[in-house]
């Protein structure tokens, strides 16, 4: 599904109305209805108490559609605008027009919500139409004021297009912002309503048709939603005549003494999320430890370390590396001297490759090592190690997860991950994807290992990097919401996300057949 920005928003709006025909006023129409609707399913009945707060603009606009088809159907409903009625125009003064027929009761704020209102208020469902997409800066005055009163409500609450405060944009909260149980957005999603933390704000998001025409919101050059059938796309049924080389070999390096736990999950998830073979490529002191641990995986010990520092035979390793369709990196490697030395030689292999955990520290430290990064390799950072590699703090990158994201694929020249609430997946050459699969599972130790190994299995069957690594990141989402589901948020480890790893690809091939609903919520990576 493709989520928009406000400036393609706004082109697609102009071009229903202005080429295809549609007025605008028939769009606000079918706009505010789908409101209304929303409203009629979380009441609780009829005798509920609606509060429909109207900004000055179009979104207010949706407001006054959503109050008259409300009143229509018995509602008690209140509309308070946040300005002198006399400010509307245009689509929104003909619905303010319009809903004085329907024997409304309308209060002016332009100061504010009155106390009363906000007594009455109480266990009221709560309608956010202050600003939509087209918010340019912070909230203040009587509009921030309003919308913290609003949030401290017990009623349901419900959006109009985006919860004001929210950048459509970017997702970050513009000085504060609504919280809302129901966003209904129309036409298309916005970015702003799955990049975090706008995404915590929005509640359930319904993508409302209202005239604007599918084909064209799909050739928008925006931002993708990933969702079952990115993963069920890189699980085609298997050909009768295949063997375990149709299906990659790949190799993981790392899981030195002390991590070898690591470099095992990334290891399993490779098998579990279909490599044909994987070889686990260490140090001979981890290597006596963990053979035959995983009975299906391979060891080759070609690294040494003594504590201080790691080595590796350049012709050895890349003897090693012969015929490997696949590689992860950094499960497991730790940092010591002699760590980038080896990086390099791998990456100079031009293997693809997923860089992951300590190689992503050691990269950020060592620009020699960052060079020899090539366009079939993905990074997988957590904010923390996004941070290092860009030089800004991780404040930084949790407040602009977009550009962040953005800015690691363009320094790199590889696909970036940012993992966290909503991973975001960014290629060099622009395209972006977020995915909003997964559970709170998923914030457990090695779960990182377990997207590595997840990704590193689909490159090793010749997967390009920018589709690997969303199908790699919807299908660990899936996984993570999936052991939750079983095993409750809190006792979910690492090695139970490997385990239902098939049980996702199950899920992502049945289709249309499996409810979206029953993968998880957003994921914590």
């Amino acid at each position: 599904m493709k989520l928009v920005t406000a400036d393609t928003m706004r082109g697609l709006d102009r071009f229903t109305i202005e080429t295809v025909g549609i007025p605008g006023v028939v769009l606000m129409e079918a706009a505010g209805r789908a409101v209304a609707q929303a409203v009629m399913d979380v009441a609780a009945d009829l005798s509920t108490r609606v509060l429909v707060v109207c900004g000055p603009g179009n979104n207010g606009g949706d407001g006054f559609v959503a109050a008259r088809h409300l009143l229509d159907a018995g509602f008690d409903v209140v509309v308070l605008t946040l300005c002198d009625k006399r400010v509307y125009s245009g689509d929104a003064a003909t619905n303010l027009k319009a809903l004085d027929f329907f024997n409304p009761t309308v209060v002016e704020g332009p100061a504010g919500i009155p106390d009363e209102l906000v007594r009455w208020a109480s266990g009221a469902v709560v309608v956010d139409a202050i600003f939509g997409t087209g918010l340019q800066r912070a909230v203040s005055g009587v509009y921030a004021d309003t919308i913290d009163i609003l949030n401290t409500l017990q009623g349901p609450a419900v959006a109009v297009d985006i919860p004001s405060g929210i950048d459509s944009d970017t997702g970050a909260v513009m000085g504060t912002a609504f919280e809302a149980d129901v966003t209904v957005t129309f036409g298309a999603a916005k970015v702003g309503h799955y990049i975090w933390p706008g995404r915590g704000h929005c509640g359930e998001v319904r993508v409302t048709p209202i005239g604007i025409p599918a084909s064209l919101i799909e050739r928008t050059p925006d931002l993708c939603l990933l969702g079952r059938r990115d993963v069920a796309a890189a699980f085609q049924e298997r050909t009768p005549d295949s063997y375990k080389n149709t299906y990659g070999h790949v190799a993981v390096i790392g899981g030195l003494p002390g991590k070898t736990g690591a470099a095992i999950l990334a290891a399993r998830a490779t098998m579990r999320a279909g490599a044909g073979l994987t070889t686990l490529i260490t140090t001979d002191v981890a290597a006596s430890r963990i053979e035959g641990v995983c009975p299906d995986l391979m060891i080759d010990a070609l690294m040494m370390d003594d504590g201080k520092w790691l080595a590796a035979d350049e012709a050895v390793l890349r003897g090693g590396l012969v015929d490997r369709s696949a590689v992860v990196i950094g499960p497991g490697l730790g940092t010591r001297p002699g760590t980038g030395a080896m990086i390099k030689t791998v990456l100079d292999e031009g293997i693809p490759t997923v860089i992951d955990a300590d190689a992503l520290k050691v990269i950020a430290a060592e620009p020699e090592t960052a060079r020899s990064i090539h366009a079939g390799c993905v990074v997988t950072p957590h904010p923390g190690e996004a941070a290092r590699m860009l030089g800004v703090d991780k404040a930084v990158v949790q407040g602009e997860r977009l550009k962040c994201a953005k800015n690691l694929a363009a320094m790199t020249g590889a696909v970036a991950v940012l993992k966290g609430a909503g991973t975001i997946v960014a290629s060099p050459d622009g395209r972006l994807a977020v995915s909003d699969s997964g559970s709170p599972a998923l914030a457990v130790a090695g779960a990182g290992d377990v997207l590595s190994g997840i990704i590193g299995a689909l490159l090793a069957r010749g997967i390009r990097p920018f589709e690997a690594a969303c199908a790699g990141v919807e299908l660990h989402g899936m996984a993570g919401g999936v052991a939750g589901d079983v095993l409750g948020e809190y006792s979910v480890s690492a090695s139970d996300v490997v385990e239902t790893i098939p049980e996702a690809i199950r899920i992502a091939c049945l289709g249309d057949s499996a409810p979206e609903d029953s993968i998880g919520e957003v994921s914590d990576v």
